[in-house]
């Protein structure tokens, strides 16, 4: 597989606070690669900069090609799509109407075709179509706001902790869903996530955030043990504050 991403010197700042400096990572077509790390880390800020949410410098190579320039709509349509930390869907629209928002760059048979496909998708929000989404759980909501995403038909998908505020078992059903859009769409994904245990099922690559630069990188393969996951954790992210560490980390950045 060939990099889809490449990131390199990626540098971003809030007034003189420095978010982010010098950070690099990439990941190849089809795969996903995770962020990881504690509060403040600059996990979220990686993201919004590789989106065009926020001013950075550095370098973003996307399909060989440099987008650092270019504005967030205009990275949209190449294919990069950021879903963000809190799901952020318009609760006073409907369900169908979140998805139309999601589409609305594509012509209106496309637009059907791919809002088809989400249904199919996230059958649990397929019957409430025409309700306003402030009336969906939860869970269903972190449906809608993915599936709006791939409205936008991504070809990199910027996550940003999916699983924030989920049960376990709703946890769980996100993550299979993200697994078959991966299988039929060839999608790659950067996720922020702070549930260690199925970040590293569904990744490829990990890497680990401090202070606002990439400490480490590994294959998600190494850490799939419960001994490797807590070496990572004392490692990078601190030892567990009564809860089990290597199921859930303290909440992002």
């Amino acid at each position: 597989m060939t990099d889809l991403l490449t990131v390199s010197g990626l540098c971003a700042r809030y007034g003189r606070y420095v978010a982010v400096s010098d950070v690099g990572l990439s990941v190849k077509t089809g795969a996903v690669a995770a962020l990881l790390g504690a509060n403040g880390a600059g996990k979220s800020t990686t993201l919004k900069a590789i989106a065009g949410l926020v001013r950075a410098e550095g370098s973003i190579i996307f399909d060989g090609e440099a987008v650092d320039g270019l504005s967030t709509r205009q990275r949209v349509h190449r294919g990069i799509v950021y879903v963000p930390e809190g799901r952020q869907i318009v609760a006073t629209l409907s369900v169908g109407e979140n998805l139309t928002l999601g589409g609305y760059h594509v012509d209106g048979g496309l637009r059907a075709q791919r809002q088809q496909m989400v249904l199919d998708l996230f059958p649990e929000i397929a019957n409430r179509v025409n309700r306003p989404a402030w009336m969906l759980s939860g869970g269903e909501q972190q449906m809608l706001a993915i599936g709006r995403a791939l409205m936008a038909g991504p070809r990199l998908l910027l996550l940003d902790e999916p699983s924030l505020g989920l049960a376990p078992l709703l946890v769980k059903r996100v993550f299979e869903r993200l697994e078959i859009v991966r299988g039929q769409t060839n999608l790659s994904v950067v996720l922020v996530e702070q549930n260690f245990r199925m970040s590293v099922q569904l990744a490829e690559e990990v890497y680990f955030m401090r202070g606002g630069r990439i400490v480490s990188r590994h294959p998600a393969s190494a850490l799939r043990t419960p001994s490797a996951r807590q070496d990572a954790i004392n490692s990078y992210l601190g030892p567990a504050q009564g809860h089990d560490a290597s199921a859930v980390l303290v909440s992002p950045t």
